[in-house]
């Protein structure tokens, strides 16, 4: 069985990995860094079958330059392995796909930026296999120009920063292990979390940390959570 591992890096200061054709790995893992940005064309599709798939910007560089922007038509697709994207600048995201069954499955964090949906044309995150988590961490928002679109299981969304919404349109059932708006000043930005299935805020007893605005008194954002359609509860 195949078992090499794809990276891909352009290093340095200036310097951006731009995937412009697709990169396929049997069972390996697929590692992409760009030392600014990691860009995808339409046609810059990424598919493991077993193997992680790791994209990082500003990779090794200690600045705060750096973005991950996929086209939206780009898809990556890891099989079953975990999807990993970690930028401190805008992470614009569509068509991540899991099997995975970890609580590691996808992971999204922007430091210093928001995650933003990059299209309709696939839906931006499916990783719905029963003990598959996502973890989405930014600093203004995410999902904040459109709703971040997912099919997943298990959620946890955090912003750090005092403005930038939470939104999140799930298709399905959905148990939510955290949301919060973390920042302790007068923070301004919402949770809005929408599933067409039951929603289940999970409880203290499994790991689950509740939907919280953690600001002070002056905070303004509104937390909305629903469970759409009939039969479904929240």
């Amino acid at each position: 069985a195949s078992t090499g591992t794809i990276t891909l890096a352009a290093t340095g200061n200036g310097n951006s990995l731009a995937v412009a054709h697709s990169v396929t790995s049997k069972a390996g893992e697929i590692i992409l860094r760009g030392g600014d940005n990691v860009t995808f064309t339409a046609a810059g599709d990424v598919t493991s079958t077993t193997g992680n798939v790791t994209v990082t910007g500003n990779y090794l560089t200690g600045d705060t330059a750096g973005a991950i922007t996929l086209d939206a038509g780009t898809t990556i697709n890891a099989g079953s392995g975990t999807i990993t994207l970690t930028a401190p600048d805008d992470i614009t995201l569509t068509g991540l796909s899991t099997t995975n069954a970890t609580t590691s499955a996808v992971s999204v964090t922007s430091t210093a930026g928001k995650i933003v949906d990059a299209g309709d044309t696939t839906t931006d995150i499916v990783a719905n296999n029963a003990t598959a988590r996502t973890t989405l961490s930014a600093a203004t928002g995410i999902g904040t120009a459109g709703a971040i679109d997912t099919q997943v299981a298990n959620l946890v969304a955090t912003n750090s920063g005092t403005a930038g919404n939470i939104q999140i349109n799930e298709t399905d059932a959905l148990v939510i292990r955290n949301a919060a708006q973390t920042n302790t000043g007068a923070s301004a930005g919402n949770i809005d979390i929408t599933a067409a299935g039951a929603v289940t805020v999970e409880a203290v007893g499994t790991g689950g940390a509740g939907v919280t605005i953690d600001g002070t008194t002056a905070s303004t954002g509104t937390i909305t959570l629903a469970a759409t359609g009939n039969g479904n509860s929240l």
